[in-house]
């Protein structure tokens, strides 16, 4: 019994502290070498690529943001990048657009299109995250967004496959989405060496927005067991 036990605690802490860890320290890592590339040359050249159109500006961004997110990329690289050539509050309305409109394409494609592929491909793992949304479907979508680990495709094309209605849904993600986009532009406006406050600010952000969801996902699992 108890080797089940340890194992389990050990896939626990992996989840709810390892992995945040790691993101966060990578993510930190990127947003303190940039500014080291020529004095902030990579910055000014990232910064004119996508607001002069160099990539063709914030509409190619909303783009390949829109379309890498919701094929799986992390959620929290759009914020970062959109918050490193945007600035920050810039960065946070076009990466939370671009994170609805993946949102909105992945429940789409499950609910009218993509039903029986998904099903095929997700089956196991989408009824558990199904029987999970379908009790109480604001609060549940509300408190895996605002976890720092899970899949955001998954979620989404579980939601799209379940009884679920739009609305509910989009209106939680959005909430959900708001605190980790706002912490990761922080983070990539911070990579910037005349903004290493927003850094700092968006690292403490970080722990203390991963703290909630976790507990929260922890109360929420008691109140359904």
């Amino acid at each position: 019994m108890r080797a089940p036990m340890k194992h389990a605690s050990v896939s626990a802490f992996t989840n709810t502290a390892l992995k945040p860890a790691l993101m966060a320290g990578a993510m930190v890592t990127v947003a303190l070498c940039l500014p080291l590339l020529g004095g902030g040359t990579a910055q000014s050249t990232l910064v004119d690529m996508v607001s002069q159109g160099g990539v063709r500006g914030p509409a190619m961004y909303l783009l390949v943001a829109t379309l890498l997110t919701a094929i799986g990329l992390p959620r929290q690289i759009p914020a970062f990048v959109a918050g490193y050539a945007f600035g920050t509050w810039s960065g946070v309305a076009i990466a939370l657009l671009s994170l609805m409109m993946a949102c909105g394409l992945d429940f789409i494609w499950a609910r009218a299109v993509g039903r029986e592929f998904v099903k095929r491909r997700f089956g196991k793992v989408l009824r558990k995250i199904d029987s999970t949304l379908a009790a109480r479907p604001f609060i549940a979508t509300l408190t895996f967004r605002l976890m720092p680990v899970g899949s955001n495709i998954l979620l989404n094309l579980a939601a799209g496959l379940s009884s679920v209605r739009a609305l509910p849904f989009m209106a939680a993600s959005l909430i959900g989405f708001i605190p980790q986009t706002v912490i990761f532009a922080m983070i990539g406006r911070g990579s910037a060496p005349s903004h290493m406050n927003m850094l700092f600010i968006g690292i403490a952000t970080f722990v203390v927005s991963a703290s909630l969801g976790t507990l929260l996902f922890r109360k929420y699992r008691q109140q359904t067991a």
